[in-house]
């Protein structure tokens, strides 16, 4: 029974009696680098300590698209060689692994190998082949009827995440349905907002590798503004969002280019390729010739 208003502790509290329920199970937890998938992280290990009993296994994923954004890769890169080390000092059930799409199924091979379109709203080829794929794929080789996927999902995000979470019962526990299997999906950080999931973060010890402040730079730099973190007057930091740098859904890459205003000059011939990208998808008349990528 929780007896708790605070939102993160309530979290973690529904987290350890998931963990207790689940103990036999394969646990998977999906790692972005994000603050979302770093809350989730670090609220899951809280529950961990505190709910004091043995996991059979528990694997953090990452999954390299091969266009992740270049600073949040190096950092989640850096990131995940401390954290499989401090992961295997919990137990030896903790491990890390980093998934990565077969061949044919990469951007710049379906792009200019297969003669893809730069993807849209209504043809995101990119999200099943880079992203969905390889974990699907992973999780099959881990008993999928037995397995628990962590993510870090918010209710607070979308009109459209909160119709899809309302078919639930328990906002915590969702069902995912895949033609090898099911498995289950728990979503630790569900009822928090921005400012919550900042809490976590800042708030929660383990795993020390993830460094808050850290984190809370490339928000910063990515958003272009972020108010003291504890202050109970400041509006919610650091909401930007990192993808893929050759994202041509959104029409515009807000946070490469705060990433350049406060000076990763890097990031700019990334930018000018892929708004490149989206030029050319968008003019019908333009062709595909060697002198365009001379």
């Amino acid at each position: 029974m929780l007896l708790t208003n605070d939102p993160v502790l309530k979290a973690i509290d529904s987290t350890v009696e998931a963990i207790r329920q689940r103990a036999t199970a394969n646990w998977i937890l999906a790692f972005s680098g994000g603050k979302d998938s770093s809350a989730a992280l670090k609220i899951f290990l809280a529950a961990y300590k505190k709910a004091r009993i043995s996991l059979a296994s528990v694997t953090v994923i990452y999954c390299d698209t091969g266009v992740e954004n270049p600073i949040l890769d190096a950092y989640v890169r850096g990131l995940f060689g401390k954290l499989n080390q401090e992961l295997g000092g919990l137990s030896a059930s903790f491990k890390t692994h980093v998934l990565k799409s077969p061949l044919h199924d990469r951007f710049f091979v379906k792009i200019i190998g297969r003669g893809y379109p730069p993807p849209t709203n209504n043809f995101r080829w990119c999200t099943t082949g880079l992203r969905i794929k390889p974990v699907s794929a992973f999780i099959a080789r881990h008993d999928p009827a037995n397995t628990v996927v962590i993510l870090g999902l918010r209710a607070a995000e979308s009109q459209q995440r909160d119709r899809s979470l309302a078919k639930s019962a328990n906002l915590y526990w969702q069902k995912q349905r895949e033609g090898k299997g099911d498995y289950d999906l728990f979503l630790p950080i569900v009822e928090l907002n921005v400012s919550e999931v900042w809490d976590a973060i800042f708030g929660l010890s383990t795993p020390t590798s993830l460094d808050p402040s850290t984190l809370e730079t490339l928000y910063r730099g990515a958003s272009g503004e972020c108010p003291i973190i504890k202050s109970p007057q400041a509006p919610p930091c650091s909401s930007g969002r990192f993808g893929c740098w050759t994202c041509t859904v959104v029409r515009k890459d807000k946070s490469a280019k705060e990433l350049i205003r406060a000076g990763h000059l890097e990031l700019l011939p990334f930018l000018n390729f892929r708004d490149w990208l989206s030029e050319f998808r968008n003019n019908p008349s333009k062709s595909l010739t060697h002198n365009e990528f001379v």
